[in-house]
């Protein structure tokens, strides 16, 4: 990346840290805007559905979740992780509350929905206020959130189910959260973990010693993957005083089916 596209990018997700401090709602309200590429567009009841699994998957106790859909935006790729790791979509934010763009930033999470491909990593980054992933067809495949999670929250991996995974994790990191604040637990013959851990699980080339948040990953080979759609109680206790402990960049998941 061209070093005055890289400062333009970090200088765009620091004007949004600054929108989050003076805009903040009285009751401190966590606010998430979905955009998606015109080609995710294409695909009916994607935002919706988007909607539907953050406003259940990000209900904290001391705050209330706000998600809403800012429309369609154009973009000059579908590659969901180079739009925002090298700026487009920062940049696009930045412009927008500059009043330069149809786009209207909020001070909580800026997530783009493009329909680029789930199977060759990174598909999604997250870095503060600002976030974006691929795989809207698969979305627009998933079934609603009170058919697909039940009481139990914890379902076999598909490419729909984690695609919505990674939208979670990438909103993770937008929030604040590290890969530390992921868990995955053995339960009977199957692997069982949560949006911040994800399929890192079961990826051998990455390293678990930062992740830890209630144990060390166990050995996932021959078991079944299952994934939980609730974040581990740390995440859970960072999301809800709204801490942010520090940077966070893109997640390079492998396709897990």
């Amino acid at each position: 990346m061209k070093r005055r596209v890289f400062l333009g990018a970090v200088g765009s997700m620091a004007s949004l840290g600054t929108l989050a401090y003076t805009t903040r709602a009285d009751d401190d309200a966590l606010a998430v805007r979905i955009w998606l590429s015109e080609q995710a567009g294409r695909y009916d009841g994607v935002a919706d559905r988007v909607r539907a699994f953050l406003a259940r998957t990000l209900a904290l106790e001391r705050r209330r979740v706000e998600p809403t859909v800012g429309g369609t935006v154009s973009v000059s790729t579908e590659d969901a992780a180079r739009l925002t790791s090298r700026g487009e979509w920062p940049l696009a934010l930045a412009s927008g509350r500059l009043g330069r763009r149809d786009i209207d930033p909020v001070s909580g999470v800026n997530l783009l929905v493009t329909d680029g491909g789930m199977r060759d990593a990174p598909t999604g980054y997250g870095a503060p206020h600002v976030a974006s992933v691929g795989g809207a067809r698969h979305i627009g495949r998933l079934e609603s959130v009170d058919d697909l999670l039940g009481n139990d929250w914890i379902v076999p991996v598909t490419t729909a189910a984690r695609t919505m995974h990674v939208l979670l994790h990438e909103v993770g990191h937008a929030l604040g959260l590290a890969h530390r604040h992921g868990v995955a637990v053995r339960s009977g013959d199957a692997i069982v973990t949560t949006p911040m851990l994800s399929s890192y699980a079961w990826d051998p080339d990455f390293d678990p010693a930062p992740t830890q948040c209630g144990g060390a990953i166990p050995s996932t080979g021959g078991r079944e993957r299952l994934l939980d759609f609730a974040f581990s109680a740390c995440a859970r206790r960072e999301l809800a005083v709204g801490g942010r402990d520090g940077n966070r960049s893109e997640t390079r998941h492998r396709a897990a089916d």
